[in-house]
């Protein structure tokens, strides 16, 4: 008996040990996959967060390129309002000047009517001195001739 006792242990070890042999093959192939998927979890994680990287670089890129693009518009709209300004100051500089011009014509026209005003009455009086003496002589000339 103690022969079937020790076989049946022997077979029992055997059995044991054959369980262990599939547990730790088991165990190693758990691991190995565990290993595995920690190791593409790494990757998926690098990928997202290399991913958001590129997005942030890119929104970053985005953002320069947008502002650049405001300053310019601004320093547009800056340099467009000097122009205006410039050309306005230019027309109303201009127009300033044809005022004093047409002023200054104006001027000069009535000084000229009224020098021509003045010479007309001067004529004029001239003429009506030089009738009325000459009026005055054909009376004394008329007076001469009724006295017999």
């Amino acid at each position: 008996m103690i022969a079937i006792n020790s076989e049946f242990k022997s077979i029992e070890y055997l059995q044991s040990e054959a369980e262990v042999r599939e547990l730790k093959r088991i165990i190693q192939a758990l691991r190995l996959e565990l290993e595995s998927l920690q190791h593409e979890k790494e990757i998926a994680v690098q990928a997202t967060a290399a991913s958001a990287a590129q997005e942030i670089t890119q929104l970053k890129v985005t953002i320069t390129v947008l502002r650049d693009a405001l300053e310019n518009a601004f320093l547009d709209r800056d340099h467009q309002i000097q122009l205006t300004m410039t050309a306005s100051m230019a027309e109303i500089t201009q127009l300033k000047d044809t005022i004093t011009n047409l002023r200054d014509e104006l001027e000069l026209a009535q000084i000229e009517k009224e020098s021509a005003i003045q010479q007309v009455h001067q004529t004029a009086n001239m003429e009506i001195v030089q009738l009325q003496t000459m009026i005055q002589a054909i009376r004394e000339q008329l007076e001469n001739l009724k006295k017999p």
